[in-house]
């Protein structure tokens, strides 16, 4: 039998964006309409329409939009102003803020869950000039001590 649920999730509205499996790309995305990704995302990706993260993406950074469908990897914040849908095959290694939340037996979230939770107030805003130090090894070696000494829980 043909789950006609699973295929018409997945279906993506005429003119919106796709990132295929072979495209990786370094920033964030912002769309006024849907999208699928396939490939990798190293950014935030915002879109005020509904979202599909496929079985092959990844997404390494905060992702914000009307409707969610997870069924790859997204490693940061979820903000959802309605619906979310995390399949069996997805890790979310974060926080998931959404008004509906659909979470399959299988799924992997390893942050809080809330119910209509806003982004932060500064995600609206420009990005903020980030500035790199670079350590010496010294400084480098005292400061991966100082990482493993930290707690790893999610909770």
């Amino acid at each position: 039998m043909i789950d006609f649920r699973h295929i018409f999730r997945n279906i993506i509205v005429p003119g919106a964006f796709r990132i295929p499996k072979t495209v990786s790309v370094n920033g964030s995305i912002e769309a006024s309409v849907s999208g699928r990704i396939d490939g990798t995302v190293k950014g935030d990706v915002k879109t005020t329409g509904k979202l599909v993260i496929s079985q092959t993406a990844m997404v390494r950074g905060h992702v914000y939009a009307t409707d969610l469908v997870v069924q790859g990897k997204v490693y940061g914040d979820v903000y959802i102003s309605n619906k979310a849908h995390i399949s069996n095959k997805a890790l979310v290694k974060g926080d998931v803020n959404a008004m509906t939340l659909e979470i399959e037996e299988g799924a992997v979230v390893g942050g809080a869950i809330r119910k209509n939770v806003l982004p932060p107030a500064n995600s609206a805003a420009e990005p903020e000039e980030t500035v790199t130090k670079v350590a010496t090894p010294a400084e480098s070696a005292a400061g991966d001590l100082n990482a493993e000494e930290q707690s790893n829980s999610w909770f």
